[in-house]
């Protein structure tokens, strides 16, 4: 245990020292990331799809606020589906629109949780953002989780239904019909955000209670309760759900999430201090627990000069 909490000292103080480089490599990369996996699921748009034009698009987000990069990548967006077809770019252009209006007249902060919650479906572990987001964001982190759940369906919608957007016979009606469709039966959809939802406020909740290891219990409350919830869709309104891809993506993006709790703020429970103090008008109860932390060992370099050191020698008759 010494050995982990050593390195994980050691790597929080080399990433402090060097942040002013790591906090760009780090926004370049996810943005990669998130333009190629548009360019290979929504590639309609060749212009885009460009190798310059990812590098140079990543490398203005590495310079961006994490909000800059979400409505570039909105834009970039935009740009594939119009492409696609432009009732379908109108459709999602209102969609967005609303969603931004709620995200930055509420919370500014955490639009890049959109980006990931997008980017986490399609790496398989979608349910690691609500989590995450519950553990280390504010109690209004569902809201960005859940708008980033309502743009992964519509694109998935819109990826399925592209064979009909192309067809140049359809009609302008039948365009937005079909793109209207997404929403209509998506009931997916709507068990989906309840579950994202509830599970970040869940985590949010439990996790700032003054209880032993609350942060790693509301992260398995928040998994069951996701499971929970997709169940009873399954149940009531008989949602498709594939019940393996479930089970395993949430086991994975639990353990990844306690992973991220003991990394990021493992806590000593077997050392607990309990203060009292008062003032005019209240007492105040106060529970610290320290951070396990391992202080790092101080490598001392004495150095020696031979010259020196024979210099100083004693002449001997």
């Amino acid at each position: 245990m010494e050995t982990i909490l050593d390195l994980q000292q050691r790597c929080k103080t080399w990433f402090a020292n060097y942040e002013i480089y790591l906090l760009p490599l780090i926004k370049f990369i996810t943005m990669m990331a998130v333009l190629l996996t548009m360019n290979w699921h929504l590639g309609y748009r060749l212009a885009l799809m460009r190798w310059v034009v990812v590098i140079l698009a990543s490398l203005v987000c590495s310079l961006l606020p994490w909000s800059g990069m979400t409505a570039i990548a909105a834009l970039y967006l935009l740009g594939h589906v119009s492409a696609l077809s432009w009732e379908a770019g109108v459709v999602l252009a209102a969609v967005m629109f609303a969603a931004v209006l709620a995200q930055y007249l509420f919370l500014p902060r955490y639009s890049i949780l959109i980006v990931l919650t997008v980017l986490a479906f399609y790496f398989r572990i979608p349910y690691l953002v609500p989590l995450l987001a519950g553990l280390f964001g504010s109690g209004l982190t569902f809201l960005p989780v859940g708008i980033g759940v309502v743009i992964y369906y519509v694109c998935a919608g819109l990826e399925k239904n592209a064979m009909l957007l192309l067809d140049p016979s359809r009609s302008i009606p039948d365009s937005f019909l079909t793109v209207l469709d997404i929403f209509r039966s998506g009931r997916i959809i709507i068990v989906a955000v309840a579950a994202f939802c509830l599970c970040a406020l869940a985590v949010y909740a439990i996790s700032r209670l003054s209880a032993d290891y609350a942060r790693y219990i509301s992260v398995a409350v928040g998994a069951v309760l996701m499971l929970v919830i997709y169940l009873l869709g399954d149940a009531v309104v008989d949602v498709p759900i594939n019940y393996g891809a479930l089970i395993l993506g949430t086991v994975v993006s639990t353990l990844l999430a306690f992973l991220a709790v003991f990394w990021f703020g493992g806590l000593d429970y077997s050392r607990p201090e309990y203060l009292q103090y008062e003032d005019d008008e209240y007492v105040y109860y106060v529970k610290a627990v320290p951070k396990m932390v391992v202080e790092t060992p101080q490598r001392k370099v004495q150095a020696i000069n031979p010259k020196r050191v024979r210099e100083e020698e004693p002449m001997t008759e």
